[in-house]
């Protein structure tokens, strides 16, 4: 018997960094640093996302080799003395075993879900049901697909399904996923207005987030996987995705594009020479720094007539020369 913890799901903006780290990871250096090729272009990468369910953590699992069958939580094994809100007890004497015998899989095989429901959280209306073991995922060498997933339910075992429920599918250009911003904000806001998996069992009220899940083929590990809860539910303001203003996004990507120009970096090397400094990546933060001077010097009237916040220029000014500096370093 072996606990075996759910993954913990980050943000939008871990996804953001995971993805770019694993797209232009390109070696090690002599001292055993990561090496990233910044000029490689992101994937367009598709999701698809369910209710998240305001409930506890918890599994059951089955070792098929020996017939073993115990529960969890994410933080330990149960026992019927130290459970977790009554979940193994609620099972204990019901053919458990039968049901998680049909997971695909040899070895071990784990049935994920939020046990939820009457006096488990509090604000939600997930609250006005009984309690239940809502399934999410399923594991045994891999994490198994959808397909699979969405079949494994036995309400009469007290097992249901979160994908009976809405789901949310969106893909996502994670070489400007500002741009998928909005419709994040917008379904979770509609979860939480009316939590779908409450309504499709009769009940109305507030609901808590979406989960979702990268299911482009290799991009299937928990590292892009990411929870957004609605505000009410955010344990910290920063966490909360906040709209964008898509016009003000396109104005500022167009500033960029029209300022960061092939002659203004050939300038900032020119700078670099002049200063006898090397035509190498240890200068590369004098160049970036030349460019965001000069465009904020010469350009700050365009962007103030365009309606472009000045504060908000550096970071895509530097980013977009960064990516010019990397493929033109052989060429100084």
């Amino acid at each position: 018997m072996k606990h075996y913890p759910f993954p913990d799901i980050g943000q939008f903006r871990n996804v953001i960094r995971n993805v770019s780290n694993k797209t232009r990871y390109a070696g090690t250096d002599a001292n055993g640093d990561p090496i990233y090729d910044n000029c490689k272009p992101l994937p367009v990468l598709s999701f698809e996302g369910t209710v998240k369910l305001h409930g506890t953590n918890a599994a059951i699992a089955l070792d098929k080799a020996t017939g073993e069958v115990w529960f969890q939580s994410r933080e330990r094994l149960l026992s019927l003395e130290q459970d977790n809100s009554g979940f193994m007890a609620a099972f204990h004497g019901k053919p458990v075993k039968e049901f998680i015998s049909q997971i695909p899989g040899d070895g071990t095989v784990i049935l994920y879900g939020e046990w939820c429901g009457a006096g488990i959280q509090r604000g939600v209306a997930l609250t006005q049901l009984p309690k239940m073991f809502v399934v999410f995922a399923a594991k045994s060498d891999t994490w198994l697909p959808k397909e699979t997933v969405a079949t494994l339910k036995d309400t009469n075992l007290g097992i249901y399904n979160v994908y009976d429920a809405a789901t949310y599918s969106i893909d996502i250009d994670f070489n400007q996923p500002e741009m998928q911003q909005n419709t994040l904000v917008g379904n979770t806001a509609a979860v939480e207005a009316e939590c779908p998996f409450a309504k499709l069992h009769g009940v109305s009220g507030v609901g808590e987030g979406i989960v979702y899940r990268c299911i482009t083929p290799g991009w299937e590990d928990p590292q892009f996987w990411m929870k957004i809860k609605g505000e009410k539910h955010s344990v910290s303001k920063v966490k909360t995705i906040a709209a964008v203003d898509v016009e003000a996004v396109k104005t500022l990507r167009d500033f960029v594009f029209n300022t960061v120009t092939e002659e203004r970096c050939r300038q900032s090397v020119t700078k670099l020479k002049e200063r006898g400094l090397p035509l190498e990546r240890k200068s590369l933060g004098e160049f970036l720094r030349w460019i965001v001077a000069d465009v904020i010097k010469e350009e700050s009237d365009v962007a103030i007539a365009s309606g472009i916040d000045l504060s908000k220029i550096g970071g895509p000014i530097s980013n977009a020369a960064r990516t010019w500096f990397f493929k033109n370093e052989n060429n100084f």
